[in-house]
């Protein structure tokens, strides 16, 4: 691998720099460090974390104190502590596909030592790292008075080696320090990122897959099909729309005790909500944010999503003022026929409806079948084709999102006055 400066000669298509800190790790080098040193000084690590998010440090004083707090450091178990850091997935995977198209790929970390750059360079099969330069003696190193590198005279340095300009540079980021080097790339490409990142980002991939970033920085001709945009839309759809389908437990779940159905459920939407809250701030919560980020759209990267919020409040009014034999069916046809209808539409439609994007012709076919089965199952024969048409009309809505909310409610009322 090549060391700052020292790119090989050939041509290349463009450059690729990685951010590595909340991008190929993730976690925080130097807050897992400081981690190591006791409780009183995590806390302390953790307090400057807040302050440079809400902009009342710089990243120098963040690094040079944070570093300050880790004093005399092991580089042998520094080393070990980056190794047990957890990677993204198919990060190599990411790097080789970049390398065969002509991408020269660079890792740039403001606060992570260059000895440990280098590891993670050889892991993944970098061209070029750039980190803190600091010395070792005796195994041991500290981070006093060095001067933090620039990025953007990094990549100034390797454009100029590479032949390329700014426009062929792809910037791939998460937190603020990055800014600036986003702002002068060709493209960039927040990936996890924090709330302002966001707005300065050209793409933004959520998620613990690394690939994703592919089709933002290669066209679709030169990539194979597993690798396209519309894969990843197809399989982020498919776990989104297997979420929805679990929406169906809370209807039998209520007929065995509607209390807890409804508890359940108000919890599960008020947790969503905060989760999704700290997400556009750049937070993890529990295990709903990795969910989420598996499944969100390609529209819904900058803001919090609201389907899951709609359909679980639709959900919850439908149980709360109606009965079983009214709810049952209303809610077995959101989850179930909107699911159907969803994923083979999108994976079979050709003719849209009304000229609706995601309203495909055999994708609405699908929707009023299913739904015909399950009243077919629930509600007497003379009430299955109006009810049926009517959920297929309001699955049709170009509101985005609407239909999770409008069909377990007009469905039941509807059944309600006309059984």
């Amino acid at each position: 691998m090549d060391h700052e400066g020292a790119p090989r000669i050939r041509e290349y298509r463009g450059l690729v720099v990685f951010d590595v800190d909340g991008v190929l790790f993730k976690d925080i080098f130097l807050k897992k460090i400081v981690q190591s040193k006791g409780i009183v000084r995590y806390l302390k690590m953790l307090l400057l974390g807040i302050q440079y998010y809400t902009d009342k440090i710089s990243i120098n004083s963040l690094l040079l104190e944070g570093y300050r707090l880790a004093g005399s450091l092991d580089a042998r178990k520094a080393q070990v502590t980056a190794n047990k850091i957890r990677r993204v997935t198919h990060i190599k995977e990411t790097v080789d596909v970049l390398h065969r198209d002509g991408f020269y790929v660079s890792l740039i970390s403001a606060g992570i030592p260059n000895f440990v750059l280098k590891g993670l360079s050889n892991e993944i099969g970098a061209d070029h790292y750039a980190g803190l330069d600091v010395q070792i003696k005796s195994g041991f190193f500290r981070v006093e008075n060095v001067r933090l590198i620039s990025k953007i005279e990094i990549v100034e340095a390797l454009l100029k080696e590479l032949h390329l300009g700014w426009k062929d540079v792809v910037s791939v980021a998460d937190d603020p320090n990055n800014i600036e080097l986003m702002n002068m790339s060709g493209k960039s490409i927040g990936f996890n990122p924090s709330r302002v990142v966001r707005k300065h980002s050209d793409s933004v991939v959520e998620g613990n897959d690394f690939l994703e970033i592919l089709p933002h920085i290669i066209s679709e001709e030169r990539l194979p099909k597993k690798l396209r945009f519309s894969w990843f839309v197809w399989r982020r759809e498919f776990i989104r729309k297997t979420i929805h389908l679990f929406g169906c437990l809370f209807a039998f779940l209520a007929y065995a005790h509607e209390r807890l159905a409804l508890f359940t459920l108000g919890s599960i939407v008020t947790l969503y909500l905060v989760s999704e809250i700290l997400r556009i701030l750049g937070v993890s919560f529990l295990f709903l944010s990795y969910i989420t980020k598996k499944a969100l759209r390609g529209r819904e990267t900058r803001g919090i999503i609201i389907g899951p919020v709609l359909l679980g409040i639709g959900t919850l009014l439908t149980i709360l003022f109606f009965d079983f034999k009214v709810y049952l069916p209303a809610i077995l046809i959101v989850s179930v026929s909107d699911t159907l209808s969803a994923l083979v539409g999108m994976r079979f439609g050709k003719i849209q409806i009304f000229g609706l994007k995601n309203r495909t012709l055999i994708g609405s076919c699908v929707f009023f079948i299913s739904a015909c089965i399950i009243l077919f199952f629930t509600v007497p024969y003379r009430f299955i084709i109006p009810a049926a048409l009517l959920t297929t009309l309001i699955e049709l809505t170009p509101f985005y999102n609407l239909d999770n909310l409008l069909i377990p409610i007009v469905t039941a009322a509807f059944l309600h006055y006309a059984m």
